[in-house]
């Protein structure tokens, strides 16, 4: 009963999201995340893990939907999400949320511009959706954490990002 309580309080806290204005610090600060994470996508791109992805990648059929970065091509929303969020975390450059162990800008920012791009959302929807993102992947990963530290055979890493991948503005969060 408590857990349904704290998923209905998350779920009205993400659906709410969209209509809040986002105060210009945090505007700011999220525009240096996602420079940084592109970054960092761009410096993968070049790696050995960012080439094997991007090889396959290229394999798979689907709509053209999405940029993978450093690429000529367009793929799925979900390939593309994918792709930049292998590289973005392929040499450890990428951000890190050091209270939740976790990694937000490899996970957030790959599906929340891929996404923008199917959807041909605003600047403003990409905006509000990574910064949810972030949101949503650092409270998750809080909760997972314990005293400041991992839990023994846990970790919040992929988790977090998992659930701050998911929250968007700027389509169907369906």
């Amino acid at each position: 009963m408590v857990a349904q309580g704290i998923m209905d309080r998350l779920s009205q806290y993400i659906a709410e999201a969209g209509g809040r204005t986002l105060p210009e610090p945090i505007v700011e600060k999220s525009k240096h995340h996602i420079l940084d994470t592109i970054a960092a996508m761009v410096s993968g791109s070049r790696l050995r893990p960012g080439k094997l992805i991007i090889d396959f990648i290229r394999t798979q059929e689907g709509r053209e939907e999405a940029q993978v970065i450093g690429v000529d091509f367009l793929t799925t929303a979900i390939n593309a999400a994918m792709t930049n969020g292998f590289m973005a975390h392929a040499d450890e450059t990428d951000d890190q949320h050091g209270i939740s162990f976790t990694h937000p800008g490899s996970a957030v920012v790959p599906a929340a511009l891929a996404l923008a791009e199917r959807e041909n959302a605003s600047g403003e929807a990409f905006l509000k959706s990574v910064v949810l993102g972030y949101d949503v992947c650092c409270r998750i990963g809080r909760i997972m954490v314990s005293g400041g530290k991992r839990p023994v055979g846990h970790s919040s890493h992929p988790v977090g990002g998992v659930f701050g991948a998911r929250v968007d503005q700027c389509g169907d969060a369906g």
